[in-house]
């Protein structure tokens, strides 16, 4: 960004596709918008190149952060460990009868500490 705003002051053939990046990058357009108005420049001869297909509606930030939430959720549902209802109760069983404790049913279930929480908490 910093690059594309020195160079604009030189640019004479590239100044608007500068201007539309620029203006991208800084969010105050959306990508769909920064799209028509590349398409525009073809169409009128300014610039060289293909008419693109809009399919970004949001602004630069707001992709990065919608990026990073569904990044997350995929890497959240990634590590999820299921375990199964009977396996439950009888990991419930052995805290409650067996006075056993977490890290002890971990290692005899081969659970995580946390799952193991996760289940005596849920009920």
């Amino acid at each position: 960004m910093k690059a594309g705003k020195a160079m604009l002051k030189c640019t004479v053939k590239k100044s608007e596709d500068l201007r539309i990046a620029i203006e991208y990058l800084e969010g105050r357009i959306t990508g769909n918008e920064a799209i028509a108005a590349f398409n525009e420049e073809v169409r009128s001869g300014r610039r060289r190149g293909r008419i693109r297909e809009e399919s970004l509606p949001l602004t630069r930030g707001e992709g990065l952060r919608q990026s990073k939430l569904e990044n997350a959720k995929k890497a959240r549902s990634a590590y999820a460990v299921n375990v199964s209802p009977e396996m439950q109760e009888q990991i419930r069983k052995d805290h409650l009868k067996g006075k056993l404790g977490q890290i002890r049913l971990g290692r005899k279930y081969g659970y995580s500490v946390s799952v193991i929480r996760r289940i005596l908490g849920a009920r």
